[in-house]
């Protein structure tokens, strides 16, 4: 929907924004002081990484919807939009370390290219209005298919459905992302990112 909304639309969104960013900084600071305590160097990282770009992630998109700049959203648009490729890319991160393929370390570097080079073009050059965005976000997503055969051997069954409830969520959520002229469009999407940014938060924390 187009800016600006109205205020229960904008307090809805905000709500939903406030969980989500309090929520990632709490989960941040106790899956990091987990993971600290008794996990190797590289699984360390690995979940730094992944916390980094979720609670910027949020942050971006807190900015972006709920600042009241109108000479700044533009860029707050475009920094929001790349905030996601990474958030894609670095939710894989620790995920595939877990699994420690060949396969997973493949497909990972495919995602973190594609993801990079998309938040690169967001930034500079690709309309933030573009419909190929949710495309190219749906398919980095779902190129996880590739790795259900190490996911089955290396996750629990609970982490895996997880893995499967947070991706199937994103995609249902892509509904209302599309539906600009819906009224609370934002607001529901971002349910549905704080719903699956939850489920994966608990397959890593449950693998990690």
């Amino acid at each position: 929907m187009a800016y600006p909304r109205s205020f229960s639309e904008t307090l809805a969104d905000g709500s939903v924004h406030v969980l989500g960013l309090t929520g990632s900084l709490i989960g941040a600071a106790i899956l990091l002081g987990h993971v600290t305590a008794h996990a190797p160097a590289v699984t360390v990282a690995s979940v730094s990484v992944y916390l980094a770009v979720l609670v910027f992630g949020f942050a971006a998109s807190a900015a972006y919807h709920l600042l009241p700049w109108d000479r700044s959203r533009p860029v707050l648009a475009r920094v929001d939009h790349a905030a996601i490729y990474l958030k894609i890319a670095g939710t894989y991160t620790p995920l595939v370390v877990v699994l420690g393929s060949v396969t997973g370390y493949v497909v990972l570097g495919f995602v973190w290219l594609v993801a990079l080079g998309g938040a690169i073009a967001k930034l500079s050059f690709w309309s933030t209005e573009g419909r190929g965005s949710l495309a190219l976000y749906l398919a980095l997503g779902w190129a996880s298919v590739l790795l259900i055969w190490p996911m089955w051997s290396s996750l629990s069954g609970a982490a895996m459905a997880l893995v499967a409830s947070g991706g199937l969520t994103y995609s249902a959520g892509a509904v209302f992302f599309a539906m600009r002229e819906f009224r609370f469009q934002m607001a529901l999407w971002h349910v549905f990112v704080l719903v699956a940014s939850g489920c994966f938060f608990a397959a890593i924390a449950l693998s990690v």
